[in-house]
């Protein structure tokens, strides 16, 4: 499955790795973005490191071998690198912002940037997750897949969900690019109410999440066009290329034209 359906900038190493992209079924589709496997059979000592960028989203990693399994909680709201042991079997969801509070019922504003163990945080169904870790190592890939997909979908019939307006407010926003101001005035709310729900709904502040948006935009149009950095600049709803260039450093601590430069490479050789 391409990753362009969902909205995802291929790392360099997809391909080493022989990633599968799995979308969530329809009852998850609102709050899990996608499922990632890593096809190709583990190698012992083999460990990738990528850059992440934060987006609002969250992921939930089970590492499987044959000896047990785990459950791997990772909110970053920083750039930070992440190191894969490739030795292990990796399946991951990847949660829409507010997904992981929704289905997990997890409080994420505490856990930012340090990947934790779910066992060892507030969960409110460990029972479940428990039984759900023991199954995993004796089952094939494609049980698995099920197996972790039922889980998510039996949280779902437990969870508080946020009310579907805001959810569908974020989604179009962050697909416009939407600044917070003129959200509020399309939802017919004040900016405070604005505030208010979002962080209650999703854990973050409207203007991160449009910078959030800002940068994803802008780092697909660097990686698949030629455009220049002041076209990108103005496209993405910043005042010129220098506010363009300002605020892309400081959410991926490179400059555009590094990472167009670095993201090229990567494509022309893999």
């Amino acid at each position: 499955m391409s990753p362009e359906r969902f909205d995802i900038i291929p790392a360099a190493s997809f391909p080493s790795i022989d990633l599968m992209m799995i979308p969530p079924g329809p009852s998850l589709a609102r709050w899990v973005q996608c499922l990632w496997v890593a096809l190709k059979p583990p190698h012992a000592q083999s460990v990738i490191a990528e850059k992440l960028y934060p987006d609002g989203g969250t992921s939930l990693t089970f590492v499987i071998d044959n000896t047990g399994a785990s459950a791997r909680f990772f909110h970053h709201n920083q750039v930070t690198t992440y190191h894969w042991d490739m030795s292990k079997h990796h399946i991951s969801i990847r949660f829409r912002p507010g997904g992981a509070t929704a289905l997990l019922g997890l409080d994420i504003s505490d856990i930012h940037n340090m990947e934790t163990d779910l066992l060892e945080l507030p969960f409110p169904h460990l029972a479940d997750l428990t039984r759900l870790l023991d199954t995993l190592p004796v089952l094939s890939v494609t049980e698995r897949l099920s197996a972790i997909q039922h889980w998510l979908s039996e949280l779902t019939y437990r969870a508080h969900l946020p009310d579907r307006k805001w959810s569908a407010l974020l989604a179009y926003a962050s697909a416009n690019l939407v600044p917070p101001q003129q959200a509020a005035n399309l939802k017919g709310v004040s900016r405070r109410t604005l505030e208010r729900q979002l962080r209650k709904q999703f854990g973050h502040s409207p203007n991160q999440l449009h910078s959030y948006a800002q940068i994803r935009h802008a780092r697909q149009r660097l990686m698949k066009t030629s455009d220049r950095l002041s076209d990108i600049a103005l496209d993405c709803g910043y005042f010129d290329q220098s506010h363009f260039s300002n605020a892309f450093r400081e959410q991926t601590l490179e400059t555009p034209s590094e990472y167009r430069q670095r993201k090229l490479s990567q494509i022309s050789n893999p």
